[in-house]
């Protein structure tokens, strides 16, 4: 049997048999759509980084925002004709913002641990089998990830790298509406540097045109590229080499540019930084130590920054138990990543929230804007970073990130004023996605 083939089936068996029952429910149960949705906000956040609006309404039909109006209007005279049943949902004690995004998670992930690779396995069937078992459990555990995150008031995120094929399947089916969850944007398996012949591996021109290609025949919606060593391992320096050479990423980003996919690379060291904005990425992730000369590049080419600081909380956890090199590295990352995020914001450089989820905790998401906060960007400018920065980023600034007419209806409500104390987003009580409340925790 064709691998791939069987790697489908079991990951379908593996919903309908586990999930099945559960699915079944929240089909009949959840998913039902107003004629209308009528939301009376006393305060909103429509634009992030403009004026804040107050008493407004705010109506929903067919999972779009079709008015902002001034004052608490009557729910049928707000609606017309949008609908004949009309769901009233009182938030005047609230602040309404647009759903925030995340732009860098691993949704199958929990704290960096995927579960073992097959790729070490001499006995071809024994590897495809594996292969299949940890893909169908991938996506059990993708699944609830999923659905923390979204709780959490983040609507949408790029799923930045995952093995096999569960991550398009999570995102198929809360596309289709047979799963709970963020609205995701994916890389299938990462693009590295490497002779195994494992997924994703490459080592030359060809070979990385090749596996660039195969995650599009995957059905990637961008590429993500290892263009400097992991942050936890010592080659992860500030003045570590790029780990892939410039006709490699070059040839990567022009496979991609022919599907019109974006390129995201993962880059610490400053040389791997500076090559991947120069040629072509659209977003760097992390970032860790960028430079002037980063910011020249990045400014230049149009090129995001996703700082992923919330991994700060990992490295202060575990630098009291790490030695050798490793103690110095953690150091090196506590005393500059940060303050470098803030050096690249106030160069110019545009960043978009992301979190490294998976590496850290699911439905933490908020910690991240905090944490940009804590090292100098205001609060509205760290909402900025999570609305219509990631909007853009993405390329749906016409569909997401803000609260106006015409907008995907994807908002979410909190007590207490994130602009003046970013913490309120750690507490979201009501979730909107395409206009269904998918959580009301009032």
């Amino acid at each position: 049997m064709n691998w791939k083939r069987l790697l489908r089936r079991v990951l379908a068996g593996a919903v309908l048999v586990c999930l099945g029952p559960a699915l079944a429910a929240e089909t009949e149960t959840g998913r039902q759509q107003p004629g209308a949705l009528v939301i009376h906000a006393g305060t909103v956040i429509a634009v992030p980084g403009s004026e804040v609006l107050k008493d407004k309404t705010i109506v929903v039909s067919d999972g779009r925002i079709a008015a902002v109006r001034d004052g608490f209007l009557d729910p049928s005279a707000a609606a017309d004709s949008a609908g004949a049943s009309v769901e009233l949902l009182d938030l005047r004690d609230a602040v309404v913002l647009p759903g925030l995004m995340d732009m860098h998670v691993h949704l199958s992930m929990e704290f960096g641990v995927e579960g073992q690779r097959s790729y070490g396995v001499s006995d071809q069937y024994a590897v495809q089998h594996r292969a299949a078992k940890d893909d169908a459990y991938f996506l059990v555990n993708a699944i609830v990830n999923a659905r923390k995150t979204l709780e959490a008031g983040f609507t949408t995120v790029r799923n930045v790298g995952a093995d096999g094929w569960h991550i398009f399947a999570l995102r198929d089916g809360i596309r289709d509406g047979a799963l709970t969850g963020p609205r995701i944007i994916t890389a299938g398996h990462l693009i590295r540097m490497g002779a195994d012949e494992g997924p994703g591996a490459c080592w030359s021109v060809e070979s990385c045109r090749r596996a660039t290609r195969v995650q599009i025949d995957m059905g990637a919606d961008l590429i993500k590229v290892v263009a400097t060593c992991s942050g936890s391992k010592p080659c992860g320096n500030e003045f570590a080499s790029a780990l892939v050479l410039e006709d490699e990423f070059r040839a990567i980003v022009e496979v991609a540019g022919s599907r019109d996919l974006k390129v995201a690379a993962h880059a610490h060291g400053t040389d791997g930084i500076n090559l991947a904005a120069r040629l072509g990425a659209a977003s760097i992730e992390h970032g860790s130590f960028n430079n002037a000369e980063s910011h020249r590049i990045m400014r230049e080419n149009g090129v995001y920054l996703v700082p992923t600081l919330a991994v700060q909380d990992n490295i202060r956890a575990d630098i009291g138990s790490a030695d050798g090199d490793m103690v110095g590295l953690m150091q090196s990352f506590l005393d500059n990543h940060g303050p470098r995020i803030f050096a690249a914001h106030k160069a110019g450089v545009t960043i978009a929230a992301g979190t490294d989820a998976g590496v850290t905790k699911h439905g933490n998401n908020a910690r991240e804007l905090e944490l940009y906060v804590e090292h100098g960007l205001t609060p509205e400018e760290a909402i900025v970073t999570a609305t219509v920065n990631a909007a853009a980023l993405i390329g749906m600034e016409d569909e997401l990130g803000t609260v106006e007419p015409g907008r995907i209806a994807d908002l979410i409500a909190v007590y207490g004023n994130p602009l003046s104390d970013i913490s309120a987003l750690r507490n979201v009580q009501v979730v909107i996605q395409g206009g269904r409340v998918v959580k009301d925790a009032r």
